[in-house]
């Protein structure tokens, strides 16, 4: 994979959906996933055109959000030649229905939470099956998602790559203080708001206890998880380009 820095920034400034050499878009596709305890959740597929055996890219939404909310990131990261997925997790979006009744994720449990690691699980393989290369693989989250992201990724040896956006030490009962020490062979990338004051001290405290390379970035502001990216576009071309410089590598 190689990353055209010109055109990351370009997307990231103009929202542009075209394709490199004027190759026309593809549109994102929408799949249903089914997790190992039979949940079935709704996901999004975005794959670039012309390739086969493509790095891997999973998004993974806070409570109470949803996959829409990594749209633009998940277009720049596919323009520049990542397969990507993005699923709501159980609970949420089109992933808020079990056995046929409601399942809001205000009802989850801190068990029910810790389950959607089964939903990312489902996303990895989902990847694998539709040309995801399994030597490059890596996985993003936002606020609960970046530390189900990390949780997960203890679990998953074949993800070599994680970045968690605005992490919390706790949120939901996911906890990553501890989790962060037992991270093995693993780049991560840290990202928080300078007034995200909750999320900065969480991130800083996560890369003091890492026992990987760790990068820690900040910006200005408040913003949360992927808000982040309407308050600085410039902080998705920088996501972006640390992604393809690990993916790179292997």
């Amino acid at each position: 994979m190689r990353i055209s820095t010109l055109f990351i920034l370009l997307l990231v400034i103009t929202g542009a959906c075209s394709c490199p050499g004027g190759k026309k878009d593809l549109l994102p596709e929408r799949v249903v996933l089914q997790a190992a305890d039979g949940m079935n959740l709704g996901a999004t597929l975005y794959r670039p055109a012309g390739e086969s055996l493509l790095p891997g890219l999973i998004l993974v939404h806070r409570y109470g959000g949803n996959r829409a909310v990594w749209e633009g990131f998940a277009r720049a990261a596919c323009h520049a030649g990542l397969l990507v997925v993005a699923p709501d997790l159980r609970g949420h979006g089109e992933s808020a229905v079990r056995d046929g009744k409601p399942l809001p994720y205000s009802g989850l449990s801190e068990a029910e939470i810790l389950n959607s690691l089964q939903d990312i699980e489902a996303a990895k393989n989902h990847l694998l099956a539709h040309g995801a290369d399994p030597q490059n693989l890596a996985l993003a989250g936002e606020g609960l998602g970046a530390n189900l992201a990390l949780r997960y990724t203890l679990q998953a040896p074949d993800i070599q790559a994680v970045v968690m956006i605005s992490p919390g030490l706790e949120y939901n009962g996911i906890e990553t203080e501890d989790a962060i020490c037992r991270l093995r062979d693993c780049p991560a990338l840290l990202v928080a708001t300078e007034g995200d004051a909750y999320s900065a001290l969480s991130a800083s405290t996560l890369k003091q206890n890492a026992p990987v390379f760790a990068e820690l970035r900040t910006w200005p502001g408040a913003s949360h998880g992927v808000d982040l990216f309407a308050a600085h576009p410039e902080s998705m071309h920088f996501i972006l380009q640390w992604l393809g410089s690990i993916l790179d590598g292997k």
